[in-house]
């Protein structure tokens, strides 16, 4: 074990944060998209072209953030990399299918009038939004219970075990809170009309996600005990969760009371971002467990590049990971003001 390795497991996990809660708001906004009214239906309001440009300068570079941990998987676990893929190759090549098909539509949704187009380019919008949402929480659940890896850090079962019913739960949960962060972004993006319509909305989501969270909790501590190891060899770790937890409560609290739509934000996030380091606290130092033999879990000791390789990618990180947050926090300070009725245009 080395230092780099544990640096290397902090960036991928900063990565991964960044990600969720990025990509994650513009991702959930497509479950609302489904109960956003079109101006060919009974209004005149085209709730559902305002979702779109909610987003619209933000969702290309927010999907930057999904292939850097791509790429920190590549280049500094390529174990975990070639495993996970080749393991999942099926439902990882349908996510990026989504996302192709979810891209077109938000580019071409208002270059033609007809309706029939819109509702096409709609319902690809929504199956690319919440295709990828639901896979990413079931590939999570699959990592945190196990998969069948053996000696060799090869996959031996199928694909068919991605969906198993603990995975698809931890599917659920991810879902709800990417729709949860996407209604609490519409509050702050979103015209006062579909704003109003958000804060509705957030509460569904917040009210979905408590009751997901606590029933996929009592189930991980009952059939996969093993996530709590680390918290009870160094209880301080429990500090981490608690926070988390504070956070959910106070995002709760915000949105319920129809608080500071900014603020409400901030809590949402900070609550994503907690839950993911209690998370990635519970598995560390394994990044994929084995089903068949804690012996073959895949860890950052055993799956990681040489030390060389990695000191060379950290040089490149420090450079590069500063110039692309001043950017993306440049490009939300100018484009991230709050949408007015004269600003929705097209069809």
């Amino acid at each position: 074990m080395t230092a780099l390795q544990e640096v290397w497991f902090l960036f991928l996990a900063v990565i991964v944060i960044v990600y969720v809660i990025l990509d994650g708001f513009d991702l959930g906004v497509g479950f609302w998209f489904i109960f956003a009214k079109d101006k060919h239906e009974e209004t005149t309001l085209n709730e559902r072209k305002e979702i779109i440009q909610s987003i619209a300068p933000f969702w290309d570079g927010n999907e930057v953030w999904l292939l850097a941990a791509g790429g920190i998987l590549f280049a500094a676990f390529s174990d975990v990399y070639a495993t996970v893929f080749s393991a999942f190759y099926v439902p990882l090549i349908l996510v990026a299918f989504c996302l192709i098909i979810r891209a077109v539509s938000i580019e071409f949704r208002e270059e033609f009038p007809s309706p029939t187009w819109h509702k096409i380019s709609d319902i690809a919008f929504i199956i690319g939004s919440l295709g990828p949402a639901i896979a990413f929480g079931v590939l999570i659940g699959n990592l945190v219970q196990g998969i069948a890896i053996d000696a060799n850090k090869q996959f031996t079962g199928s694909f068919i075990d991605f969906f198993n019913p603990y995975a698809i739960l931890i599917g659920f949960l991810a879902l709800s809170m990417i729709i949860t962060h996407g209604a609490v972004y519409l509050r702050v993006r979103a015209t006062d009309k579909l704003a109003a319509k958000a804060t509705q909305w957030a509460k569904l989501g917040i009210i979905s996600f408590l009751a997901i969270s606590s029933s996929s909790l009592v189930v991980s501590l009952i059939f996969h005990p093993h996530i709590i190891d680390n918290y009870v060899d160094l209880p301080i770790l429990v500090i981490i969760p608690l926070i988390g937890f504070t956070f959910i409560l106070l995002a709760t609290y915000f949105i319920w009371n129809e608080k500071d739509a900014k603020l409400t934000f901030l809590l949402s996030s900070l609550s994503i971002a907690f839950s993911i380091l209690g998370a990635g606290a519970a598995i560390y130092p394994n990044l994929v467990f084995s089903s068949l033999n804690e012996a073959y879990s895949l860890t950052i000791h055993n799956a990681s590049a040489t030390d060389t390789g990695l000191m060379v990618m950290l040089i490149v990180a420090i450079i590069a990971l500063p110039l692309i947050l001043v950017y993306t926090l440049w490009v939300y300070k100018m484009m991230g003001t709050k949408l007015e009725d004269e600003d929705i245009t097209g069809y």
